[in-house]
């Protein structure tokens, strides 16, 4: 197991005994179970709480009732753990969808679990057929809602809010620029993008003064931030041609129908 320096090795544990005991309780087998909050964008401040999503598939005869079970999977919330999931076809019916969290818990750095062969295939099938018009509005959306919040604060902003506004406004970029799916962590965001120096540091100064900090501490306004935020919410909105729904809505039946039947072997592996 590879460490990773935002994740506790003791609460990392913790997570990997939860995750058992949901499967034993639940009766389902989970396919991946990844850390999806601030931790996995790699901006963490000391009291982050630990947010862990996961997607799960039941026994076969489970889907094949009159009235369908719950389709989410939720453990009570403490200071240190959020953590819950969605069935598997709930998790298709989002992805047909082209929905964006969905894509990040994929591409998550921090994985606690893994199927290989089954999320393997969900990521394919989710870059394959994406809408990058619905993502663009996803992360469009998430920027303004941040940005109007920077905006509000006067002088001093949170760390906090500053980094989910900019996360979400270069991920914007990268849709139109790249014209692809953007990671969901910051620094493959920045890797991955045309940036001045000047705000490679001046970005790379906020997560440094974030990392100490709680959620609720604040700083001084970021003028090169607050430009590059708005110049990225004052582009066009992203239009581009995506895949037929129908076709993605056959690939993705063909898809949970294999998951289902086959009933993949889990694998667990750490991060």
């Amino acid at each position: 197991m590879t460490t990773d320096p935002f994740i506790d090795d003791t609460v990392r544990q913790r997570i990997l005994s939860e995750l058992d005991a949901i499967e034993r309780d639940e009766d389902v087998r989970i396919l991946f179970a990844v850390e999806s909050g601030s931790r996995a964008w790699r901006f963490p401040s000391r009291d982050s709480d630990y947010d862990v999503r996961f997607v799960y598939v039941r026994p076969a005869e489970s889907y094949l009732t009159v009235v369908p079970r719950r389709d989410v999977i939720e453990r009570p919330i403490d200071s240190v753990l959020d953590i819950g999931g969605w069935d598997l076809r709930k998790a298709l019916q989002l992805l047909v969808r082209s929905n964006a969290v969905l894509l990040e818990w994929l591409t998550s750095p921090v994985r606690y679990r893994d199927s290989g062969s089954a999320s393997a295939r969900l990521l394919e099938l989710a870059r394959t057929t994406a809408d990058p018009t619905a993502l663009a509005y996803h992360y469009e959306h998430q920027a303004r809602r941040s940005f109007a919040e920077v905006e509000a604060a006067g002088d001093t902003v949170r760390y906090k809010t500053y980094c989910y506004a900019l996360r979400s406004a270069l991920a914007l970029m990268w849709l139109r620029h790249r014209e692809e799916t953007p990671p969901m962590d910051l620094p493959s965001l920045l890797a991955g993008l045309t940036l001045s120096d000047a705000i490679r540091e001046t970005v790379a100064a906020l997560v440094a003064r974030k990392a100490p900090a709680t959620e609720g501490d604040t700083g001084a306004r970021l003028p090169q931030l607050d430009a590059l935020i708005g110049d990225a919410l004052a582009e066009p909105p992203v239009q581009r041609v995506s895949a037929d729904r129908a076709d993605v809505i056959a690939e993705a039946d063909a898809l949970f129908a294999s998951i289902v039947l086959n009933s993949l072997p889990a694998n667990p592996a750490g991060s």
